[in-house]
């Protein structure tokens, strides 16, 4: 499989902007509080690699919130309500525990946890007051306030340099630790805090790599984190977990029936892990509506293909992996997307993943329908091959063993629990976030009406329910 310190480093910057893609609006907003904290690390005497590990806490300190809180980014308000905000004060915890099973990152748990305490003691998860908050929680906690005032919001204009000087001024000794504020204002009035600029980001995040990474990085460590990667796309979805890494199973068993040779099957697995990379862009409300997409929301779906493959053609370690993640929508009569590419014209690591992805999609249950038996799905691709399917990547998914898709479909149940209630406790926040209208019949043939989304079978087009 694909390793080593170079795609290592590739996979950590895919995930910094990965957390840019979820935040939507607020895209931009880790990396300048990543900027922001490694310079005042360095001007408070922080070590090298103290600075780096500031900078990736920057950048992850907001994963906790995918799965749990993305509408608070989503349908931003002048003040969160209760419930909301109750959900909120639970991401640093939730950041804490992710970040943990990051190899190389793990020491980047306590500032994750506490980069929303404040100096008074009035900030959460813990209370902590004071020197009681590492110093490095504490730069973050302005970094953040500093970065978000001066970002513009539907709710209100971006605040001025002065401005949130004055800000600062006034929260010290409050939200702000004063050795930390005193050293942000005389880098103020020194004028030396620069603009944010995304090549200096996108270095920086190269040189922080280069100072966390040990010289060889283990596959089992790639593996680690591929999965933590894979497990944040999927938690963005209240009905995909697990969905990226059964594809990428599934999509190396196929490649060994067809016996490709080893780095396209190291490029399927790794390839299966990100492929739906560009879906924390698409709006919570729109993976989890259980009625008919609008055409604008269908746009948000046929837009993450290309947005998952623009990350990654902008990695050099990871652009080989871009054709799969590109292409692994189109169909083989020309009638997908993004491109509408035929035949063999799509390459074939997209073939394979586009069959793997549409047979995973069809054995799990959607905000629509429900779920199919195995042995459905598999029918269906029989039917499908050279209309939906590329032959020759359909015929080897239908020779996997028989003891693969047992395994996969073995672990799908304790995920599966808690989807639900997570769906029901969104909608009672706000029903008319999600449509409740059902989904009937098409009128004349007895199929499912369907929506246009991203179950990726042709049962989404065609086949009976369930």
């Amino acid at each position: 499989m694909d390793s080593g310190r170079a795609f290592y480093a590739g996979l950590l910057e895919a995930l910094t902007r990965v957390m840019g893609s979820a935040k939507g609006y607020l895209q931009d907003h880790g990396p300048m509080v990543a900027m922001l904290a490694s310079q005042l690390g360095r001007e408070l005497g922080l070590s090298k690699a103290a600075c780096s590990e500031l900078f990736f806490a920057a950048v992850l300190s907001d994963m906790g919130m995918v799965g749990l809180a993305e509408d608070a980014w989503e349908n931003p308000a002048p003040a969160l309500s209760p419930e909301v905000r109750k959900r909120v004060q639970r991401h640093p915890q939730r950041s804490e525990e992710r970040v943990k099973g990051i190899p190389h990152l793990q020491d980047l748990a306590p500032l994750l946890r506490h980069h929303h305490e404040w100096w008074d003691g009035s900030g959460y998860p813990d209370g902590l007051r004071a020197d009681e908050i590492p110093m490095g929680a504490r730069i973050l906690r302005l970094a953040d306030t500093v970065a978000a005032l001066s970002e513009r919001r539907p709710h209100r204009p971006a605040l001025g340099a002065e401005a949130i000087a004055e800000v600062v001024d006034s929260s010290t000794g409050k939200e702000f630790g004063p050795e930390v504020a005193r050293c942000f204002l005389a880098l103020y009035r020194n004028g030396a805090i620069p603009h944010f600029d995304r090549e200096a980001y996108r270095h920086t995040v190269l040189r922080a790599s280069e100072s966390l990474l040990p010289e060889e990085v283990s596959p089992l460590s790639t593996s680690q984190l591929l999965t933590i990667v894979a497990n944040l796309i999927d938690a963005k979805d209240p009905y995909t977990a697990g969905h990226s890494r059964r594809v990428s199973v599934l999509a190396v068993a196929v490649a060994e029936r067809l016996g490709l040779d080893s780095p396209t099957r190291s490029a399927l697995w790794a390839g299966g892990y990100l492929h739906d990379l560009g879906k924390l862009g698409v709006p919570l409300r729109v993976l989890a509506k259980n009625g008919r997409l609008t055409d604008e929301e269908f746009e948000y779906i046929r837009a993450h293909p290309s947005d998952g493959a623009e990350i990654l053609e902008s990695i050099p370690t990871l652009r080989h992996l871009t054709a799969g993640v590109l292409y692994h929508h189109e169909r083989w009569d020309g009638s997908g997307y993004p491109e509408g590419l035929s035949g063999d014209r799509i390459p074939l690591v997209a073939q394979i993943m586009a069959v793997c992805d549409a047979y995973d999609a069809m054995t799990s249950t959607r905000a629509y329908r429900n779920s199919r038996p195995s042995e459905q799905a598999r029918a269906e691709v029989a039917r499908e091959r050279g209309t939906q399917f590329g032959p020759e990547a359909a015929e080897a998914f239908l020779e996997i063993p028989e003891d693969i898709f047992a395994s996969l479909q073995a672990q799908r149940p304790e995920a599966l629990r808690e989807v639900p209630e997570r769906v029901r406790t969104l909608r009672n926040i706000d029903p008319s976030f999600f449509t409740t209208e059902p989904l009937g019949r098409a009128e004349g043939d007895g199929s499912l009406t369907h929506r246009p989304a991203e179950d990726h079978g042709s049962e989404a087009r065609s086949a009976s329910p369930s």
